[in-house]
């Protein structure tokens, strides 16, 4: 399984690098969601996953559910249009186990409402070059010794 600053990232997935998501294909547009290793580590402890209702429609951009990670609840968005199929019962009560688990411990399943645009989730191979330009902005030098900023610090203009 290929790894990249002691984060894996299994070869069978596909990867929106922007949001830090895992996609796993289920069938001809469908899609079972998770967080990256890199996603949690920047997001520090996962507590609590919170879907939107089964059957929602969402457009590109649109939150799916919420994630809390300490005091921290902020939304998990869809990168394409899609409606909200299923939602993990593993993670309810209690989302713990994507700390632990993050490629066991899916969130959402996704069905895409439109043919997706050519790059929009890549391999790990095409997806890679990208994630260590949002590692290097990060400082993320290695997932044993990387300790999540707080408030999104570095997301502020200065």
């Amino acid at each position: 399984m290929p790894q990249l600053r002691g984060c894996d990232f299994p070869d069978e997935l596909l990867y929106h690098a922007d949001s830090h998501l895992w996609f796993q294909p289920t069938g001809p547009g469908r899609f079972r969601v998770g967080v990256t290793q890199f996603g949690i580590a920047l997001s520090g402890e996962i507590l609590l996953f919170t879907p939107k209702p089964l059957g929602a429609e969402l457009d590109a951009g649109r939150g799916f559910g919420l994630l809390e990670a300490g005091k921290t609840v902020f939304p998990v968005k869809t990168p394409f249009d899609a409606r909200l199929l299923d939602a993990n019962p593993a993670l309810d009560p209690s989302a713990r186990m994507m700390n632990r688990r993050p490629f066991k411990a899916w969130l959402v399943e996704l069905q895409a409402l439109a043919p997706l645009p050519p790059g929009l989730l890549l391999p790990w191979r095409e997806a890679q070059p990208e994630i260590e330009k949002i590692m290097e902005r990060y400082a993320f030098r290695d997932l044993a010794d990387f300790s999540a900023p707080l408030f999104h610090e570095d997301d502020r203009d200065f």
